[in-house]
Order: C-alpha cells, then sequence, then structure tokens
C-alpha cells in the first residue's frame, strides 16, 4: 500500500517542485531589492543632506567675501580721497617752497650768472665732464629720460630739485612703459647739491644709488 502511494504522488511532486521554488525565490529576490533601493535612497539622502550643508557653508562665505570687499572699496576710495588731498597739499607746499627759494636766493643767482653765463659754464664730475644744468649729472637720468624733463619745462638742476618725485613720476608715465623702472625719488635732492655745488656730498649720495635706487 504504501508503495502504490508513493508510485503515485511522487510524480505529482515533482512535476510542482519548480512552481514552489519559483514561489519561495521571487519573495525572497523582491524583498532583497526592495531593500537594496531603500539603502541606495537613505545614503542619497545623506549625500543630499551633506551637500547642502557645503552649499549653506559656501554661500554664508560669498556673503562674508561680498561683505568684505564692499568694506575695502569703500576704505579704498575714502583712502583715495585723502591721497588726492595730500598731493594737493604738497603741490601747494612746493609752489610756496619755490617762490621762497626764488626771494631768498635770487641775488646770488644773479651774481653767478654775471660773473659767467651757465650755458657756458662746465663741470667735470666723477671723470665726466657735463654742461651746466645737463640733467644727465643726476643718477638714473638718461639721454632719454632727459629730454622728458625738458619738454616737461624742466631743464636746469634747480628747476628739477624744486619739482616733486610724484610730478616726475607723472612726466615718466606719460613718456610709456620702458620709464616705468626708473625711480625719481632721489633726483630733486641730487639736483640740489648739483645746484649748490656740493660735489662730495652727491658724490657720496650717487654711491649709496643704483640706477636712481637706493641700494
Amino acid at each position: 500500500m504504501l508503495l502504490n502511494y508513493i508510485l503515485l504522488h511522487v510524480p505529482s511532486f515533482m512535476d510542482n517542485l519548480p512552481t514552489g521554488l519559483a514561489l519561495c525565490i521571487v519573495p525572497f529576490i523582491l524583498g532583497f531589492l526592495a531593500a537594496y533601493a531603500y539603502y541606495k535612497v537613505g545614503a542619497l539622502r545623506a549625500d543630499n543632506a551633506a551637500l547642502n550643508v557645503k552649499v549653506s557653508e559656501q554661500i554664508n562665505e560669498i556673503t562674508g567675501l561680498r561683505i568684505k570687499i564692499a568694506q575695502l572699496e569703500s576704505d579704498l576710495e575714502t583712502k583715495g580721497g585723502e591721497v588726492r588731498k595730500a598731493k594737493d597739499a604738497l603741490i601747494m607746499c612746493e609752489s610756496e617752497r619755490n617762490a621762497l627759494r626764488e626771494q631768498a636766493g635770487g641775488g646770488t643767482t644773479k651774481v653767478k650768472s654775471a660773473a659767467k653765463p651757465a650755458e657756458s659754464r662746465t663741470i667735470t664730475f666723477n671723470g665726466v665732464k657735463y654742461k651746466w644744468d645737463d640733467l644727465k649729472i643726476v643718477e638714473g637720468i638718461g639721454p632719454k629720460i632727459a629730454e622728458l624733463l625738458q619738454a616737461a619745462g624742466i631743464s636746469t638742476w634747480e628747476q628739477l630739485s624744486m619739482t616733486s618725485p610724484y610730478r616726475l613720476r607723472e612726466i615718466l608715465d606719460a613718456g610709456g612703459s620702458q620709464f616705468n623702472i626708473h625711480d625719481p625719488e632721489s633726483w630733486p635732492h641730487q639736483a640740489d647739491l648739483a645746484a649748490h655745488e656740493k660735489w662730495d656730498e652727491l658724490k657720496k649720495l650717487q654711491e649709496e644709488l643704483d640706477g636712481g635706487r637706493a641700494v
């Protein structure tokens, strides 16, 4: 009897085995896929949250930089106005100084001119012979710069000595970018020493200069 039962029902069981396995495996696969999708969504949400935090930090930093730039631009405008006022005051002081120099030294200049015209005077300085009022005697001034200065109305040592470095810088800038490397800071002082024939002091000063710059 048992043998007959087995023989009758085993083939039917074997026929239904694939269907049973499929019914077991499919829910497992679907559950695994659902769990994996849930995990990926959670990871993406965490990444998005981190990115949102970084974006907020960048926005705050950008806002801070814009505020700082606005403050610096405001300070720059204020400083620019102060610089312009200082330059105007410098020009006025130089004009007054020049007028006082002319009043104080006018008599001496006339005596020198009467003794010998400036155009005909020469001076040997550092082994080089210069005409009187030759601007090239100043360390840092070559033929091209001398021409620029003369075109701007500066043709004597006295005139150069009474010209501010700021004005000389303007003349150089107007001459072109090739003159940007020159520093006229010491030129008025050198010219003043030459105008007053203080050759030893001028020589000592020029030994401390390189192209008109202090070394």
